[in-house]
């Protein structure tokens, strides 16, 4: 009978790209790389100037950003610029390197899920009997009790340490037992990556479907929209009211604006402070901001038509001016900034080290004198002041110091008061090349205006007063008003965050608090044999010394440990 040979297996020469791809987005080595070339890329956009976003829109904007970074950077600039890392988060690549994170990260916990699974319901319950001498948490135990008698007892003391213990085998007078505890812990660490994956989406799609704006909104002024481009799903926001809410003691406590939220025919009417947005249209509305110097003001034509009807806006800018509180004869005449009327341009008009403010003040007619003229310089961030006194007298005065004229009058430099300032070249009816526009307030704290360059002199305006001009201008000082900045945000990214940041505390709980053990017992005649494996923070040798010796009563110097 002729004898059959077996066919050679026919080789499978068949390439599946899929494999190696697969491979490496699984490795770990992968993965730690993509992390630390996405770190290096956020640390570059931290120590490299990133363009902001309204230049990169414009590119005349763009090219003036640019030019000033040359300053810096000379001939890179133009390579720096062609790499984009002056705008890193908008880059194909750093955008690209986070999406084969996210890749990378979710075929990561996928190809952990079949193995966490396995070893939490299919756990090995039985180990050869090598393991016992080269696990790295193992005790050996010389028992005096019969086999029998210390499975059990061992069993009794796993259970009252919550642990669910099986009898898996027993052959040549050997029991074999299988203890676990808290299998569910291993989804600890499959928490944690999971986690991370959330985190990675959320932070994606805050990226790409994202939105934030923020609006700087005033109370009289007109509805501000939310997007820069028009179309049906337009919402217009307007401050109906900003409020800064203060203590007893003139501290601020909370501030908060009501809104007017409207998008077609429908309006949604809310409040907002900083750490409670109101909500509508899918949109967030956070306080982000309070400002407090603007002013509504009007001027009218000599034809009375108007000029200007709007918020003006001191745009943060301020000036340094002296706080002066004038008495006479125990009775207060005068406690408020003084306002800058004038400059004096020193010896040299074309240097601003020597220009000396100027400030003339008429006092109550229970004054002993009509007035004071102030004049000051801020020089290496002090405020030197000169008081001159209507008979000539003229005293030095530094910050919390008074001086006494021989007119009886005394004058105390309060402080140093910050005045909402700003310089306007185009305002309607000016007189010179620019108009100063300050805000002070008088003795009783109320704001007032004053205007210079509409007239040869400063023109002083009081909430609800009007003053024409030689030429023939009204202006109109309606009331001041506050504001605020909205932050306008939408984040679905967010609920992925949070949820991401919860799983992960959940997950590193678990697995550093409630750690799971598994442990393989091994009882013969006159020994007793444990392995097992845990958490590298858990001291499991120790713990195992404890059950065992708990279980069968160890005497002392009876037991052996491998190391």
């Amino acid at each position: 009978m002729a004898r059959t040979e077996p066919l050679p297996r026919r080789l499978d020469l068949r390439f599946d790209p899929f494999r190696p791809v697969w491979a490496l987005l699984t490795n770990v080595k992968f993965a730690l790389l993509l992390v630390g070339l996405a770190g290096a890329a956020g640390l570059l956009a931290v120590l490299i100037p990133q363009m902001p976003g309204a230049m990169r829109g414009s590119p005349a904007g763009r090219a003036a950003w640019l030019e000033a970074r040359r300053e810096t950077f000379g001939p890179f600039t133009d390579v720096m610029d062609a790499y984009g890392l002056f705008e890193v988060y908008h880059t194909f690549w750093f955008n690209g390197l986070w999406v084969l994170l996210i890749v990378a990260v979710t075929v990561c916990t996928v190809s952990r899920i079949p193995p966490v699974w396995r070893t939490v319901h299919r756990p090995p319950k039985r180990v050869a009997d090598a393991y016992f001498d080269r696990a790295r948490g193992r005790v050996t135990v010389e028992c005096p009790l019969p086999a029998e008698r210390a499975a059990e007892e061992l069993a009794r003391s796993l259970r009252r340490r919550r642990f669910r213990v099986e009898r898996v085998a027993e052959t040549e007078g050997r029991i074999y037992l299988f203890a676990d505890r808290f299998p569910w812990a291993q989804y600890g660490t499959f928490l944690s990556h999971l986690a991370l994956l959330l985190l990675l989406i959320g932070a994606f799609l805050t990226k790409f479907a994202g939105f934030e704006r923020v609006l700087a909104l005033a109370e009289t002024g007109a509805a501000a929209p939310v997007f820069t481009r028009p179309g049906p799903g337009q919402i217009f926001v307007e401050m109906v009211d900003a409020i800064e809410g203060r203590d007893a003691e003139g501290n601020i406590v909370d501030w908060r604006s009501v809104l007017s939220i409207r998008r077609g025919d429908e309006v949604v009417r809310c409040v907002t402070t900083v750490n409670d947005p109101c909500r509508a249209f899918g949109y967030r509305f956070h306080q982000a901001a309070f400002i407090s110097d603007l002013v509504r003001l009007r001027i009218t034509g000599p034809d009375g038509r108007p000029l200007y009807d709007d918020v003006f806006d001191f745009n943060g800018d301020v000036l340094f001016v002296p706080h002066l509180r004038v008495s006479a004869g125990g009775r207060l005449l005068l406690d408020q900034p003084i306002p800058q009327l004038e400059v004096d341009p020193g010896f040299d008009p074309e240097l601003a080290d020597d220009d000396l403010a100027l400030a003339a003040v008429a006092l109550p007619a229970e004054a002993p004198v009509s007035g004071i003229t102030v004049a000051w310089r801020r020089r290496d961030g002090d405020l030197l002041t000169l008081v001159q006194d209507a008979s000539g007298e003229t005293l030095p005065v530094a910050v919390r110091e008074t001086v006494r004229f021989a007119s009886g009058l005394e004058v105390e430099l309060v402080r140093e008061a910050a005045i909402p300032f700003r310089q306007v070249v185009d305002l309607p009816g000016k007189r010179d090349e620019r108009v100063t526009v300050q805000m002070p307030t008088d003795s009783n704290g109320e704001p007032y205006l004053v205007l210079l360059g509409i007239e040869d002199g400063p023109v002083m305006l009081r909430p609800g007063e009007t003053y024409t001009t030689s030429s023939g201008y009204s202006y109109a000082f309606v009331r001041a008003v506050e504001g605020a900045g909205i932050d306008v945000r939408r984040d679905p990214g967010g609920t992925f965050i949070w949820v991401a940041v919860g799983m992960a505390l959940v997950g590193l709980t678990v697995t550093f608090y409630v750690p799971r053990r598994r442990l393989w017992v091994r009882v013969g005649p006159n020994r007793v044999d444990v392995a097992g494996q845990a958490e590298r923070s858990v001291r499991l040798e120790k713990e195992l010394r404890a059950i065992v010796g708990e279980a069968v009563s160890e005497p002392p110097g009876r037991s052996s440990a491998a190391s």
